[in-house]
């Protein structure tokens, strides 16, 4: 009895696999006629453009814990709040705790991640700077 429940299962889970393979089969020839209508309008423009030389760029993954500019805000708060300068990773603990995300490594190393390029970035701004301690310790505060 049980191996027709089991059976009927797989037949069932087969079926919804084949039905989005040919979802995504249908979505992929929709984008390949998208290309080459695009090519087309390419080469109106430009006959000569070797179109085929363009690289493929794959879609950017943008982390969802921060709304925009949030993460630079609390960035900016931590600094503004410390009584002296932070390290990188006491800055994203500093932000993590704020956010209240996840003790989660992956979430953790991915706010780093986020934490560090908004460092980078205030400093190209002149809105934070960085301080070396030792010669090998970097610490962040205002600019």
């Amino acid at each position: 009895m049980s191996d027709t429940q089991v059976l009927g299962g797989l037949i069932a889970k087969r079926g919804e696999l084949a039905g989005h393979v040919e979802q995504c089969r249908r979505e992929v020839q929709r984008l390949a006629q998208e290309l080459t209508h695009l090519d087309a309008t390419i080469r109106l423009f430009d006959p000569d453009d070797a179109v085929g030389a363009v690289q493929s760029k794959g879609p950017r993954h943008r982390q969802q814990w921060f709304a925009s500019g949030e993460c630079q805000r609390l960035v900016l708060e931590a600094l503004r709040d410390a009584l002296e300068p932070l390290s990188a990773r006491a800055v994203m603990q500093l932000v993590a705790a704020r956010k209240a995300l996840p003790e989660h490594p992956e979430v953790r190393a991915g706010v780093q991640k986020t934490v560090q390029a908004v460092l980078r970035r205030l400093a190209a701004k002149g809105a934070a700077r960085v301080v070396a301690l030792d010669g090998q310790t970097q610490v962040w505060t205002r600019g």
